[in-house]
């Protein structure tokens, strides 16, 4: 059987959207006076984000999970704790989820009978029963839709839900996997002055994508060739996350980068046999433009091999497991020709690849 195709990306984002001078605001009011406001304007600047899209800020400007009012004043200090963010990760995931998923229908042309199979992920927020069940009865899919959740795997989930539609596509030429990835990373911002904790505030946002896979698709934009996991080694402590009493809690070491560059030119070239010369179009995740910078100074790219890797960032932000939908929907918006390359990386620390032609 052909590798499976990939249909049309399905992408969703929130309505409140988080523009710099806003951002730099709630940073003050998050974040204690040991973090001064030059610094918090100095890796505002470097962020490369111009705006993103938060779930959780109100029309009027206030932010009522984190105590701040409609004139960026935050009124409580309480600091939610990790039920309450849990509580507004499952009133904003579903709607964000539900749009992402009807508009790659939609495109792919794939009606709610037709799918066999869904596969979601997400690693901002859990319930049971959850966004799965959630979209089952919100886009009308059959009771008897086989199930896949990923959790908890952090930005590169997106090459491990594909992964799994395209095995499970391979069981049968009739089967219709629909993909959703979701994030509302805005209920885990941090209160505290540690900068990897600054960091994160500044550069993660909320968002979804979503994707038919199968076979003979009236629609596709190309075909899962192949997918690629790479741990590398000595790198447990460099990112991770975990759930602590008060959210989510990330843990960004400023050697992520340095490690990447170290690791990926080996791995493509001896373990995936990647010709870099070869590939048309790069999705490179962007969690954080230094990263970006890593990869293309590591394979050696063009400077414009990323840019729509950076054109993501600068509007989008960080939406962890579903930037990488976003980027490959601008690749295919922008005709670059195929073979494309996904690349993300995520706590362990992990590379994830997936090839698409």
């Amino acid at each position: 059987m052909p590798a499976p195709e990939l249909g049309p990306i399905g992408l969703a984002q929130p309505a409140g959207l988080m523009d710099r001078a806003k951002s730099l605001e709630v940073g003050r009011c998050l974040h204690p006076s040991t973090v001064s406001e030059n610094v918090l304007a100095r890796l505002h600047d470097r962020s490369g984000i111009e705006h993103r899209a938060i779930a959780i800020l109100e029309p009027d400007g206030a932010i009522p999970l984190y105590g701040i009012d409609a004139a960026g004043e935050r009124r409580s200090e309480t600091i939610p704790t990790t039920a309450e963010r849990m509580q507004a990760y499952r009133e904003h995931a579903t709607p964000v989820a539900l749009e992402a998923a009807t508009r790659a229908m939609m495109r792919a042309g794939v009606d709610a009978d037709a799918v066999t199979h869904l596969v979601t992920a997400s690693c901002t927020g859990f319930a049971a029963p959850g966004v799965d069940l959630d979209l089952i009865a919100r886009l009308g899919l059959a009771p008897t839709v086989r199930r896949s959740h990923l959790g908890f795997m952090g930005c590169h989930a997106a090459v491990n839900a594909l992964a799994v539609a395209a095995a499970l596509a391979r069981e049968s030429p009739t089967a219709r996997v629909l993909v959703v990835c979701v994030e509302i990373s805005s209920v885990h911002f941090h209160h505290d002055d540690r900068l990897d904790h600054v960091i994160s505030n500044i550069l993660f946002a909320d968002g979804a994508g979503a994707a038919i896979v199968g076979h003979d698709l009236e629609h596709a934009i190309g075909r899962i060739e192949r997918t690629a996991s790479k741990v590398f080694p000595g790198s447990g402590d460099a990112m991770g996350w975990h759930i602590g009493d008060h959210g989510f809690e990330m843990t960004l070491d400023a050697e992520v980068p340095a490690l990447i560059g170290g690791g990926l030119p080996a791995w493509l070239r001896n373990d995936v046999g990647l010709d870099s010369a070869s590939v048309g179009g790069w999705a490179i995740h962007p969690g954080g433009p230094k990263v970006i910078d890593t990869v293309v100074e590591g394979l050696e790219l063009a400077e414009d091999a990323a840019d729509a890797s950076r054109e993501v960032l600068r509007t989008c932000g960080n939406m962890s497991s579903a930037t990488l939908l976003h980027i490959i929907d601008r690749l295919h918006a922008s005709e670059i020709p195929t073979p494309w390359v996904g690349l993300a990386f995520g706590p362990g620390l992990t590379g994830e690849l997936v090839a698409i032609r």
